[in-house]
């Protein structure tokens, strides 16, 4: 009983991190593009 649980909490780490990762990188895109935004982009963040 305990499998499926680790399955799905590995899962869920997964998706977490992956969902962080696109929102630094379309942070530093957006920087990039506007960097004098950068302190409200940060702010969202």
């Amino acid at each position: 009983m305990q499998i499926p649980t680790i399955v799905g909490a590995g899962l869920i780490v997964i998706g977490a991190g992956l969902g962080i990762g696109k929102i630094g990188g379309s942070a530093m895109d957006a920087i990039a593009r506007q960097p004098e935004a950068s302190g409200k982009i940060q702010g969202a963040m």
